[in-house]
C-alpha cells in the first residue's frame, strides 16, 4: 500500500502535478495589513500580489498548527511529511508535535517528518524524491535513509527582482534596498547548507543575474547529478523568464534527468514577491 505524502503548502506544486502526485497540503495562513489569505489551492495570488503591493508594513504570515497535521496523521497507517526549512518557520516544530501525539495515540504508526532544509521548488524536490522512492518500492525506512542523503546534496537558488518584502521584513536595510534597486542590481540568494537563507552574491541587471543563475546549476552539478536528479524552477508571475531559464540549463547537458516549471503558491509568492525566480536542484 502507498505512503500517503503530506506538505506545507510552501511546497510549490501545480495542480496537474499535485493530482499526479496524490499529495496532500496543510496551509499556511498570510496577513497582508488587514487582509487575510488562506494559502490553499483557492488562493487568489493576483490580490495577494497587489495587497503586497500595497501594504506598508510587513506581510505576516502563521505556519500550519500542531492539530493541522495531527488530522491528516490520523487517517493514515504511515505517511511521509515534507516541510519549509525549520530554521525559517516553524512548520517543521508543528510537524514534529502532532507527530508525538499521533504515535502516542498509535504507537506503530510509522510517520517520518522531513525538514526539507529548503523552500518553494526546493521542497518540491524532496517531495519528488519521496514519490521517486515509492515508485522504486523501496521500504520505508530505505525511503528515509535515500531522501535524508538528497536533503543534505540539495541546493536551492534565488532571483529576486522586488526587495520590498526583505525591507519591510527588517532583513535588507531600507538604504540599501532603494540603492540596489535604484542602481539595478539583483541578489541571489540560497540555502547555506543547512536550512537558512543567506545572500550569496549581487548581480547588475536582470539578465545578467539570470545568467549567473544558470552558471551556478552548471557549476554545482556534475555527469551523474545530471542524470539522476530532477530540475524544479518556482517563478512568481514569470512564467516566461522561468522557461527561459529551463532552455538556457537545457543547453549545458542533454543528460539532463527532469526539468519541471511551477508557479508559486502563497507563501512562496510572500518570500519571492513578483517577477521571483526559484531554482532547485
Amino acid at each position: 500500500m502507498k505512503t500517503p505524502l503530506l506538505t506545507d503548502s510552501c511546497c510549490d506544486l501545480a495542480p496537474e502535478l499535485l493530482q499526479n502526485l496524490d499529495v496532500r497540503r496543510v496551509s499556511f495562513h498570510i496577513n497582508v495589513e488587514e487582509k487575510s489569505f488562506t494559502d490553499n489551492h483557492q488562493i487568489n495570488l493576483t490580490a495577494l500580489l497587489a495587497n503586497m503591493r500595497a501594504c506598508k508594513s510587513a506581510v505576516k504570515t502563521a505556519c500550519p498548527s500542531p492539530d493541522d497535521y495531527l488530522q491528516e496523521m490520523r487517517s493514515a497507517e504511515s505517511c511521509f511529511i515534507v516541510t519549509i526549512s525549520g530554521r525559517l518557520s516553524g512548520s517543521y516544530h508543528s510537524a514534529m508535535a502532532a507527530r508525538d501525539m499521533a504515535l502516542t495515540e498509535t504507537p506503530d504508526k510509522k510517520i517520518h517528518v522531513f525538514d526539507s532544509k529548503s523552500a518553494s521548488s526546493g521542497e518540491t524536490c524532496v517531495a519528488l524524491r519521496i514519490e521517486e522512492c515509492m515508485e522504486a518500492d523501496l521500504s520505508f525506512e530505505e525511503t528515509v535513509e535515500n531522501v535524508s542523503a538528497y536533503i543534505d546534496s540539495l541546493h536551492t537558488r534565488f532571483v529576486l527582482v522586488h526587495l520590498d518584502n526583505l525591507m519591510k521584513n527588517g532583513r535588507l536595510g531600507r538604504l540599501k534596498g532603494v540603492l540596489g534597486m535604484m542602481l539595478g542590481i539583483y541578489p541571489i540568494l540560497g540555502d547555506n547548507g543547512d536550512g537558512e537563507i543567506v545572500m550569496l552574491e549581487k548581480v547588475r541587471g536582470l539578465k545578467q543575474a539570470m545568467g549567473r543563475l544558470a552558471d551556478l546549476f552548471k557549476d554545482n552539478m556534475d555527469t551523474q547529478l545530471r542524470k539522476t536528479t530532477t530540475i524544479v524552477i518556482s517563478h512568481c508571475n514569470c512564467e516566461e523568464r522561468a522557461l527561459a531559464l529551463k532552455e538556457q540549463i537545457q543547453t549545458f547537458s542533454k543528460d539532463l534527468k527532469k526539468i519541471i516549471v511551477v508557479p508559486t503558491g502563497g507563501l512562496s509568492t510572500v518570500y519571492a514577491n513578483d517577477g521571483g525566480i526559484v531554482l532547485a536542484y
